[in-house]
């Protein structure tokens, strides 16, 4: 070999004997990193300022009312402000055999970036005696990403610790401390304490100690502070023994406070919170040249305002990915823009910065906003804090002052810049300097599908052909259209198929389906088209009947069934929603049909049911209508609901039925589970014509008797 050639060859080798180094010294950083965590448990003493709370061993509560066979006798929850210290105990005792799984696990969650963990007490309490579980050989610290499948990770470590010899009627003792905020929020500090559960709790304890004069503010309930005076600290208490456990009921919005709730913060007003925001999400560095392109290309390819906003909006939804890595301050603090971009993924304040620096770059006003994606309108509740929201979106300002909501993180949205749906987020903090309040916002979508199934019934009573069209607005346009990209059109037909077997006897598809996609319009239209066996089947309480029945499928599950007659709190509903099924029903024969109509306007929704007949053509055209009103249902309004929903049970859904003797023969049995049916008036007909046939037989007798 000669000397260039070694040349050449040592360097190709170089980057190679580098890039193994590189993949050697990370895997030893791992192991090292694993090591580490085996042995990251620290145990002490607990800290002086902590009040040794006591606990009743059997409780006043409801036996019955225990659930999974542990009753916690103590729940605590302790924090010194200034040192940065939060204590936990929770003391549970063992009531049944199937609750020995449960509390022999004990489980700490904590961010290793800005907190250490330290344990202080594992007691299992036995006949009175103490024994001690706390042994740090026995604990594991892993990395446990609860949030994966959401494409979030946090950091987060997770000591771990399972305890051996546990037994029904022990008492178990654990008690812990975390040190460390997140330095992200300058020393103020804010927080959310229960006082109550679900299931029966002894004994609920919170205490807060604080060189300031806490600001505070409690939900449903009446309980204030003891404020004492503890090392030159106020300190305040709430203590509830054996606190009423909480009555659950299905359906409970999500936004509705049900606790009784203490809530901490150190912010004066959203102003305070609103600074904050600014800061953080201050721009530090200029654009780079990569994005700068990026964003001169926008510029070049679209001519108005709104086409860029569009242009933007899709850019940032479909070519940057979700995913966060939210370390530390990255849980408040977003990714500049430039990384955001080169990496080509972000989280929801990433990818809406990025946004926003953009449209700003193209003269367009543009702010970050944030929201609780579930609290909604009972933010209005909360102290200002910015701990209390969980979600990023984005707030444009167009030249001629008209306002604009995006959500970066959503995909594949249609529609232009001015009916891009937003979702009903209904309140955000726009996080732009003087702002004082929320922005209210009102959604201005029906998110309406159009569901039109046509059926040629055969002559011989057993099949029929199915053509169904179905046309997605909105935000449902914006899901199929996702549905179709995420699935083979094989999948989607099978699923298609299976579900409309629930509700046919051997129903096979003709062909694939189709759609066509209007994004300026965000239609998304779907075809299909089915042979169904037979459509007829045995009526339930009629064995001597046969029926075809037509349930409005898109309309099921919109509404809530009562199942009781009183309720406590309000009832979610889907909001905004709007469902329209039409039914054209090709006949083999003539049927004697009558047009009927139902229409039902309440607060929470508006229904419209409407049958007419086509004489000449022979078909019947049904159609159901139904737009939700409001989000929920208030609890003085149940009662109305109740019987709104009544009404509509008079009218969903319509059914054919036949004698079996007119025809002959005997329909394969098939169950449906339906929540409405309403029956035609062809018995009617029948009974007409019995009617028109007695009256000329008595004529003719009549007759006769004169003549006689």
């Amino acid at each position: 070999m000669s000397i260039t050639n070694k040349i050449i060859f040592l360097q190709e080798l170089i980057p190679q004997i580098l890039k193994k180094l590189t993949y050697l010294l990370l895997y030893f950083i791992l192991v090292c990193f694993s090591v580490n965590c085996q042995t990251q448990v620290i145990i002490k003493e607990k800290s002086s300022w902590i009040n040794n709370e006591s606990f009743e061993v059997n409780p006043n509560v409801n036996l019955d009312d225990i659930s999974q066979g542990n009753l916690l006798l103590l729940a605590d929850y302790q924090v010194h402000i200034p040192k940065q210290e939060s204590f936990y105990r929770f003391v549970t005792k063992i009531t049944d055999n199937v609750g020995v799984q449960t509390a022999s696990s004990i489980n700490v969650s904590y961010d290793p970036l800005y907190q250490e963990l330290i344990f202080h007490e594992i007691n299992i309490i036995r006949d009175g005696k103490i024994i001690n579980k706390l042994d740090a050989d026995y604990f594991q610290v892993i990395r446990r990403e609860l949030n994966a499948e959401n494409h979030l990770y946090d950091g987060s470590l997770s000591a771990m610790i399972n305890l051996s010899d546990v037994r029904t009627n022990d008492i178990i003792d654990c008690n812990y401390t975390i040190i460390g905020f997140n330095p992200i929020h300058n020393n103020k500090y804010g927080n959310i304490f229960y006082l109550n559960d679900v299931v029966p709790v002894g004994k609920v304890h919170v205490g807060l100690l604080t060189n300031n004069q806490l600001n505070y503010k409690i939900i449903n309930t009446d309980l204030q502070p003891k404020i004492t005076n503890k090392s030159a600290l106020n300190y305040y208490e709430w203590t509830v023994t054996t606190p009423e456990k909480f009555d659950f009921e299905d359906n409970i919005p999500a936004w509705k406070f049900t606790h009784p709730t203490v809530i901490i913060s150190d912010y004066k007003n959203w102003s305070d919170v609103v600074n904050w925001g600014v800061e953080t999400f201050k721009i530090e560095v200029p654009l780079d040249n990569n994005l700068l392109s990026e964003i001169n290309e926008i510029d070049k390819k679209n001519n108005s305002q709104g086409e860029k906003i569009k242009a933007v909006l899709d850019f940032v939804q479909n070519d940057v990915r979700y995913l966060g890595y939210e370390l530390g301050i990255g849980s408040y603090k977003p990714n500049s823009p430039n990384k955001v971009f080169n990496q080509r993924y972000g989280d929801c304040k990433d990818k809406s910065l990025l946004m926003v620096a953009m449209l700003n770059q193209l003269d367009i006003e543009a702010y970050p906003m944030l929201v609780h994606t579930n609290l909604k309108h009972s933010i209005n509740q909360l102290l200002p804090s910015p701990i209390f929201f969980d979600h990023c979106v984005v707030k444009v300002i167009d030249p001629a002052e008209n306002t604009f909501y995006y959500d970066p993180t959503l995909t594949n949205q249609g529609g232009t810049h001015q009916n891009t749906h937003f979702p009903n987020y209904e309140y955000g903090l726009v996080l732009k300097p003087n702002t004082t309040e929320f922005d209210s916002i009102t959604s201005t979508s029906s998110n309406k599908v159009i569901t039109e199934e046509e059926y040629i019934i055969e002559d011989n009573y057993k099949g029929a052909t199915l053509n169904i069209v179905t046309t997605y607005t909105e935000v449902e346009a914006d899901f199929m259209r996702n549905y179709f990209k995420n699935n083979g059109i094989n999948t989607i037909a099978k699923e298609n198929e299976n579900f409309y077997s629930t509700y046919y006897y051997n129903i096979k598809s003709l062909k694939e389906p189709e759609f066509t996609d209007n994004i300026i319009k965000n239609e998304l239209t779907v075809f299909e088209k089915y042979k169904i066996d037979s459509i007829w089947t045995p009526m339930r309480f009629k064995e001597d009947h046969i029926a075809a029945t037509f349930t409005p499928t898109s309309l099921l599950n919109l509404l809530y069934i009562p199942t009781k007659e009183i309720r406590n709190n309000e009832i979610n509903l889907p909001y905004p929603v709007a469902r329209q099924h039409n039914f054209k029903i090709k006949l083999p024969k003539k049927w004697n049909i009558q047009n009927m109509n139902d229409i039902v306007n309440s607060e929470s929704f508006y229904y419209d049911w409407d049958v007419k007949y086509n004489r000449k053509k022979n078909e019947i055209d049904v159609t159901h209508f139904i737009k939700i009103q409001n989000s929920y249902i208030k609890p003085n309004d149940f009662k109305q609901y109740q019987a709104d929903i009544n009404q509509v049970d008079k009218s969903f859904g319509f059914t054919l039925y036949v004698p079996k003797s007119e025809i002959g023969i005997a329909s394969s049995n098939k169950n449906l589970n339906l929540s409405f049916v309403v029956i035609s008036l062809f018995k009617i007909g029948i009974y007409v014509l019995i009617f028109i046939v007695l009256i000329l037989a008595l004529i003719w007798i009549i007759k006769k008797y004169k003549n006689s």
